[in-house]
């Protein structure tokens, strides 16, 4: 069968890249034709658009201060070319595309054709991002052949009525909807839409096949790995403490400026460093969802501190509550002394995702079916 699935991929984000390729890779593993539309609207690439000045910027008022903004993100953006380039190899060569996309004008006067087209996962439904409030993460260029989602996610908890009523005119469209946060059903269910919940892709991929993926140059020493958006100090701190009572140097996987607290701050990493570094560390701690997916897959002791520039915590809180460690979101420092001793129970975690797992591929089980078996 021919699957086109469509998300945000190629946005030099781990977590973007690694659920994209875990959800082609596992559909191409039972045996489909599964390629990803390669969507690539303006809003999607700016990160390397040295000419793009945010319009609701002071610094766009005047042009000396556009120009100046220009050059300083031209310059700081050079300091991240190493890590750019390891993104760019492992999309070109770990995900099967169509032909680049760069409007939603030109999706909808000839879009790719397909039995089945599949949107998620991560935020595309983010309506505070512009991916949300796009059609194409709707599907709504598809004229013919069956429309479902996977894992898609909401983020926020709460969505304005107005965005509410025209996600559920798209969604009524569908033949299947699964979202990935346990509030995307409650959002779905106020729309009067049918739905599950289901895991993020990246566990569709048993871990000898992440392992296949992983590179083999990774520090034999004991180490703690932090992944930081924010450069959040009250992280700092019990990462700091977390080390020193397990006796283990701090690693960070920087984007664009390293922690300088960190014993080795590691800048070019890719999408397939950060599932080795994950995989060979003692403890994780982030704000990261990805990351905190991968840690619990790999059976690592994770610790979350909420993000603050943006609201989207309801999916690390979704996530940690599953597995039953939502003791170890570490949002009050009150919890930190028995979280540097937190007893994790993994027959425990084990058991949620093999149970959980089985609800996610019935799923697409019974997806692919309606395909074939209409």
């Amino acid at each position: 069968m021919k699957i086109l699935t469509l998300t945000t991929y190629n946005v030099y984000n781990y977590g973007a890249a690694l659920q994209a390729y875990a959800l082609q890779t596992y559909l191409q593993c039972m045996g489909h034709d599964a390629v990803l539309i390669n969507y690539q609207p303006e809003y999607l690439t700016r990160k390397y658009d040295y000419r793009w000045v945010n319009p609701e910027s002071k610094l766009s008022r005047y042009a000396v201060t556009r120009i100046a903004y220009r050059v300083m993100k031209y310059l700081q953006r050079q300091t991240t070319m190493g890590r750019k380039r390891q993104f760019d190899r492992f999309i070109d060569s770990y995900l099967k595309q169509t032909r680049e996309y760069r409007t939603l004008e030109k999706l909808c006067q000839n879009p790719p054709e397909a039995d089945l087209y599949v949107v998620g996962s991560d935020q595309i439904w983010n309506v505070f991002y512009e991916a949300g409030r796009d059609p194409a993460f709707y599907l709504e260029f598809v004229t013919k052949g069956r429309k479902a989602s996977y894992a898609a996610s909401f983020s926020y908890v709460d969505i304005p009525q107005k965005e509410k009523k025209k996600i559920a005119e798209c969604l009524r469209t569908f033949d299947a909807v699964s979202v990935r946060e346990s509030h995307g059903l409650q959002l779905l269910r106020e729309m009067n839409i049918p739905g599950e919940w289901v895991l993020d892709p990246v566990f569709l991929l048993p871990i000898e096949q992440w392992k296949q993926l992983m590179v083999t140059n990774i520090s034999k020493e004991d180490y703690l790995l932090i992944y930081d958006f924010e450069g959040n100090k009250e992280l700092k701190r019990f990462a700091k403490e977390y080390a020193r009572r397990h006796h283990l140097k701090i690693y960070v996987i920087a984007d664009t400026y390293p922690l300088l607290y960190a014993d080795r701050n590691f800048m070019k990493a890719g999408p397939r460093e950060f599932v080795s570094m994950i995989y060979h560390c003692k403890a994780f701690i982030s704000n990261s969802f990805h990351g905190t997916a991968f840690s619990i897959m790999f059976n690592k002791p994770v610790f979350v501190f909420n993000r603050h520039r943006h609201k989207v915590n309801s999916r690390m809180e979704s996530l940690m509550t599953l597995f039953g460690i939502n003791q170890c979101i570490l949002d009050n420092p009150e919890k930190w002394e028995k979280a540097y001793y937190y007893p994790f129970n993994y027959e425990q975690i084990n058991h949620t995702k093999q149970r959980e797992l089985i609800k996610s591929k019935a799923y697409l089980d019974n997806l692919l079916n309606i395909c074939t078996h209409p």
